[in-house]
């Protein structure tokens, strides 16, 4: 079964936010989720997200969007797959056009500081994998 790798592009300095993100990792640790952190230069972290095995999603306002069970069946085709599947938030500054070639899946229409998009998207996987779980979580 594929892993679930989600990177980002420098640490989480402000401490509410980093403390929510603690939060949603800590209840994702028995999925096998690994947050990679990486301090290079957008070129740098772009070469390296290039260089992964397995699918690689970029999070941007452009990209797809889902409903939260919608998601939660992506998530739980991805998982099926032998390959792992890397998501990818990107610098404060965005993508800046780079890229391009790899697949790309929206929080929202709305514009996020990097560093709570990580949050919210860690919000979501942990939505999308207690849907597949049927808990009560997710009340919709």
């Amino acid at each position: 079964m594929g892993r679930l790798h989600l990177h980002l592009h420098g640490r989480l300095k402000d401490a509410a936010i980093k403390s929510l993100a603690d939060a949603y990792e800590a209840r994702l640790q028995s999925t096998g989720l690994t947050i990679h952190v990486h301090t290079d230069d957008l070129e740098k972290y772009l070469s390296k997200l290039d260089s992964l095995k397995g699918q690689l999603f970029l999070l941007d306002e452009q990209g797809s969007t889902f409903t939260s069970t919608e998601f939660a069946k992506k998530i739980q085709s991805l998982t099926l797959l032998s390959a792992d599947t890397h998501f990818a938030v990107g610098p404060a500054e965005g993508w800046q056009n780079r890229g391009q070639h790899h697949p790309r899946i929206s929080l929202s229409e709305m514009t996020f500081p990097h560093e709570l998009a990580a949050v919210l998207f860690l919000e979501q996987l942990y939505r999308a994998i207690q849907i597949n779980k049927g808990t009560s979580y997710h009340k919709a």
